[in-house]
Formats: structure tokens, C-alpha cells, sequence
């Protein structure tokens, strides 16, 4: 009887420790997939940070030419789009466009047809003034969020250039020598 009962506890804290850890996983989903996104990202820097390291450029200067790059590309898209969405919204948001996509819409067909209809029903039911405010803050809560993921992504594929190897290294050191490989 006493074998049964260990037996069942053993078996109980075996599924409870592995729903904890899946429902952990969960939670960190997240979390895990920028640090991964900081492995890819530190995984394509490294190549280009070691060539200019033979260049006698320090490390630390070549990551930054990397990030500098990264964010020149990203004002460079951000240069190109954004200002042709500003004028499409506010060409949109005129009277006269908004009677014209409503047009539009009624005499379209196929893809043409459900686009604008997704376009004209949105037009309609704008907010009114007093409910921009809490959604405005709620987006520049949501944006700040995003700054700090990609701040922390930059930071552990920076720490993952520089510091991999010795990471191998201690990893590799908590297993048994002949299992190290």
C-alpha cells in the first residue's frame, strides 16, 4: 500500500511540476521569443564585428556600426512610408473621399470590393474626440512597451556577441568531462 501511495505522489508531482513549467513557458512566451529574435540578430553581427575586429576596430565600436546601421535602415523605411500614410489618411478623412470610397465600394467586386467596404465601414464609426484621449494612452503605453523589448533585445545580442563562448564554456562546465562534447 505504501508503494502505491509513493508511487502516486511521485507520479503527481511529476505532471504538477511539468503543467507548472509549461504554464511558465506560457507566460515567458515573450520574453523567450526576443531572446531567441537577440540569438538570430547577435548570430548575423558577429561575422561582420569579428571582420572589423582584424581591421584593428574595437568590438564594442563595431557592434555599434551594426546598431547604427540597423536603426539608419529603419528611419529609412520609416522615411518612406510614413509620409505617403499621413497623406492617405488625411486625404481619407476628408468629406468628399469618404462619399467617394462609399461609391466605390458598392459598384467594386472580389478583393477590390471587400477592401474598400473594410475601408468605408471603419470611416463611419471613427471616435468621437473624448474617447482619443484613453486610447492614446493606452497606445503610447503599448509603444513604450516596444521600446523597452527592443532595448532588450539589442542588449542580450550584444551580451551574446561578447560573451558566447565563455556562456559555452560554463554551460559546458556543469556536465560530467566525458559528456561535455
Amino acid at each position: 500500500m505504501a508503494d502505491t501511495a509513493k508511487r502516486a505522489a511521485v507520479a503527481t508531482l511529476v505532471i504538477g511540476g511539468i503543467v507548472v513549467t509549461a504554464l511558465a513557458l506560457w507566460k515567458l512566451k515573450l520574453v523567450i521569443a526576443l531572446l531567441f529574435f537577440a540569438f538570430i540578430l547577435a548570430a548575423s553581427m558577429r561575422p561582420g564585428i569579428e571582420a572589423l575586429h582584424r581591421r584593428r576596430v574595437p568590438r564594442g565600436i563595431g557592434l555599434a556600426i551594426h546598431y547604427f546601421v540597423i536603426a539608419g535602415v529603419v528611419a529609412l523605411l520609416l522615411w518612406l512610408v510614413v509620409p505617403r500614410a499621413i497623406d492617405q489618411v488625411q486625404s481619407a478623412l476628408q468629406g468628399d473621399t469618404k462619399a467617394h470610397i462609399h461609391r466605390e465600394a458598392k459598384n467594386s467586386k472580389g478583393v477590390k470590393h471587400a477592401i474598400l467596404t473594410a475601408v468605408d465601414k471603419r470611416l463611419r464609426h471613427l471616435p468621437k474626440a473624448g474617447a482619443v484621449v484613453p486610447r492614446a494612452a493606452s497606445i503610447t503605453l503599448k509603444a513604450f512597451e516596444i521600446l523597452i523589448g527592443i532595448f532588450f533585445t539589442f542588449a542580450c545580442a550584444a551580451y551574446w556577441t561578447f560573451e558566447r563562448g565563455r556562456t559555452i564554456d560554463f554551460v559546458t562546465s556543469l556536465f560530467p568531462r566525458p559528456k561535455r562534447k
